[in-house]
């Protein structure tokens, strides 16, 4: 079956499209079939995985969720997934995107817009890795309909977390009365600097605050600048620099997903 997970947090900058975009790639490195859906108007995860100009993109996510919305039939996939070398197919985004809101308002069932897109393409995919922006919205209320799963990624600081707060306010009120399948696959610590003071602070007050409610991954990506870096050469840090530890992290970030995946399935046939 399809998983599809939404890397998602309210607040910007920790590391939500570095996470994104890496992830698709470990999985398809490791033999997944993995599609990613760019849902961000700044189409960062569009830009990693090569689009040099994202503006001049004939069909994005926003151009397919209007056709559903005014009741047209949709293009071909290969007309307008991008293939990348490294294996992982993309569904790309620009700022049109940031029009959505405002395009959905007088929508029937507005909620499930991107519901009905991807149930055209998860049957080729085992993974279907959302981008999200960082504001809640209708859109984001339409990720949450769509998605069996969500990774919290949050950088070790204060203002970063209380991000989190706010999404599992969103997600208990979406899984208790829309989606019941939905649930959270964990807290992935980001950008961290582990011998500071600071970062020992804001581990605590994450385990304090969720430990026992929220799944919190045992990895943590350590701050490099070679993440920012890797971007201009439209890769992600696994492909750039395989040895830095950010990269290093990531490895072992999505080993331990699919651990976790692995295990539900068992207990699933069990």
């Amino acid at each position: 079956m399809t998983k599809i997970i939404a890397v998602m947090n309210e607040k910007g900058g920790v590391g939500k499209s570095a996470t994104a975009t890496t992830l698709a790639y470990l999985l398809a490195k490791r033999g997944k079939k993995t599609a990613l859906i760019d849902f961000d108007g700044q189409g960062h995860s569009s830009i990693i995985f090569g689009v040099k100009n994202i503006n001049k993109l004939e069909i994005t996510i926003y151009t397919l969720l209007r056709k559903i919305m005014e009741n047209e039939p949709l293009p071909e996939p290969e007309s307008y997934i991008l293939k990348t070398k490294c294996g992982v197919e993309v569904i790309p985004s620009n700022s049109q995107l940031f029009t959505l809101e405002r395009n959905l308002c007088n929508v029937d069932f507005r909620e499930r817009i991107l519901a009905q897109y991807v149930d055209t393409i998860k049957d080729t995919y085992e993974y279907i890795i959302i981008d999200c922006m960082p504001q809640m919205g209708t859109p984001m209320i339409n990720v949450m309909m769509c998605a069996d799963s969500i990774i919290v990624p949050t950088q070790a600081e204060l203002l970063s977390t209380q991000g989190i707060a706010e999404l599992l306010k969103h997600y208990q009120i979406i899984r208790k009365n829309s989606n019941h399948r939905l649930k959270i696959e964990g807290i992935l610590i980001t950008m961290d600097s582990p011998n500071t003071i600071l970062s020992t602070q804001v581990h605590k007050l994450i385990e304090q605050g969720f430990a026992g409610s929220v799944p919190i991954f045992k990895t943590h990506i350590p701050r490099s600048i070679k993440v920012a870096e890797a971007v201009l050469y439209h890769k992600t840090i696994c492909e750039f620099l395989p040895n830095n530890p950010a990269a290093i992290a990531y490895e072992q970030f999505a080993d331990e997903l699919l651990k976790v995946q692995g295990e539900m399935e068992v207990c699933a046939v069990g």
